[in-house]
């Protein structure tokens, strides 16, 4: 008998938490977008066009001759530094020089499996180069 009540119980709870739903959706619109009025303009002319139809492309997008930039402030420069910790182990270094048209170095960085990455790069006004090689 209790089971029956505690059967009838939980069935009724069940009904009563259930979500009760009154929602109706709007009406969907019988056009989205409404039929533009007729011009009333006639169409603007933005440019001549020439009298037989031909176009005639110029260059875009030129790029000028690359030249060495000037000698920039605090050039030359030359410099180091290095961190080895023994008690986690890291050891990080970078070296760099340059006379302000060239830029030259190499940096150091422990890997996670034990590796050392070096990174040897030079920059002489061309663009960044690296050469990227690891190290037991």
């Amino acid at each position: 008998m209790a089971y029956k009540v505690v059967v009838a119980a939980v069935m009724v709870g069940l009904v009563v938490a259930a979500p009760q739903y009154d929602y109706e959706p709007p009406q969907a619109p019988s056009s989205l977008y409404e039929t533009p009025a007729e011009s009333v303009q006639e169409p603007v002319q933005l440019y001549e066009a020439p009298s037989n139809n031909v176009l005639i492309a110029q260059p875009q997008n030129l790029v000028p001759d690359v030249v060495s930039p000037p000698q920039m402030e605090g050039m030359p420069y030359d410099f180091q530094w290095g961190v080895e910790d023994q008690d986690s182990g890291n050891a990080f270094s970078h070296v760099e020089n340059s006379d302000g048209s060239t830029t030259q170095g190499e940096y150091r960085v422990l890997m996670p499996d034990g590796r050392t990455q070096v990174v040897r790069f030079f920059d002489n006004g061309g663009g960044f180069n690296a050469e990227v090689t690891y190290e037991r």
